[in-house]
């Protein structure tokens, strides 16, 4: 069964966000979203070289469950999907340097709202403006994540699940 606990950014810092990216990669997490941001007919370096790096991971959109941008009747939307390997982790990663929460908004374009998938469902679930994100793992999954220095709580003020 999947516990539900909450992840924030000031307890991500360093490397815990990028080990808690690496530790859901090997409990089976497969895919990943991530909303690809520009101004409206600007040119946007930094969204263009985020799409040409991941793109020989992306998979075909599909509905998954999502914690932003949901309609209250129906928590799940078509999202952009990305193959969650060691590969495109670590060129995700590269256009990460701020944190798994944030990527400053800018001109150059920008990436908000990384979510991680395990078979089909949510796993990891960051709100990059409320800086609070959802986790949902095992009770033994979350006493080893623990155990690796990566915290969590039970609640969170912006963000439910």
């Amino acid at each position: 069964m999947l516990e539900v606990r909450y992840v924030f950014e000031q307890s991500l810092h360093d490397d815990r966000g990028p080990r808690l990216l690496h530790y859901l990669l090997e409990r089976g997490a497969d895919e990943f979203s991530i909303t690809v941001m520009a101004l409206q007919d600007t040119q946007a370096p930094f969204a263009d070289a985020f799409e040409d790096e991941l793109g020989p991971y992306e998979l075909r959109s599909a509905r998954r469950r999502v914690i932003s941008r949901a309609d209250l009747h129906d928590q799940s939307r078509e999202v952009r999907l990305w193959a969650f390997t060691q590969a495109s982790l670590d060129r995700l990663l590269s256009f990460l340097d701020c944190g798994i929460f944030h990527c400053p908004a800018g001109p150059d374009g920008w990436l908000e709202d990384l979510t991680v998938y395990r078979k089909g469902e949510l796993a990891l679930g960051l709100v990059s403006h409320e800086r609070e994100g959802v986790l949902r793992l095992t009770e033994d999954e979350l006493s080893k994540l623990a155990a690796l220095d990566i915290p969590f709580e039970r609640d969170a003020q912006w963000v439910g699940y």
